[in-house]
């Protein structure tokens, strides 16, 4: 199955009526090779140590989370990073796809 992604996908709402979980799982298929362009976002926070989508990252003083999302030939791909600049985010992100290309 060929999937094709025309735009970033909204960030999911992951809080409920126990709380927040702690940061968000990364997303990584067996076929990263194949993966196309990815996004490369700063998470917006709500308080400070929350994300939009209700998930809690703790102090982010200093450092952001960066969201990289995209696909390969067949899943969806989601990693997040902690890093002080998108440089150094893409770098990160390329240590899990290292031949990751991202959309300006």
């Amino acid at each position: 199955m060929t999937m094709t992604m025309t735009m970033k996908r909204p960030l999911s709402n992951v809080s409920n009526k126990y709380g927040a979980p702690m940061g968000r799982s990364n997303a990584i298929p067996d076929d990263i090779e194949t993966a196309g362009k990815l996004y490369l976002e700063k998470l917006k926070w709500v308080d400070w140590d929350y994300d939009r989508g209700g998930a809690y990252w703790g102090q982010t003083e200093g450092d952001n989370i960066y969201r990289a999302s995209g696909e390969s030939t067949t899943e969806q791909i989601e990693i997040f990073v902690r890093a002080s600049n998108r440089d150094q985010a893409k770098d990160l992100v390329r240590e899990k796809c290292k031949d990751a290309k991202f959309y300006r």
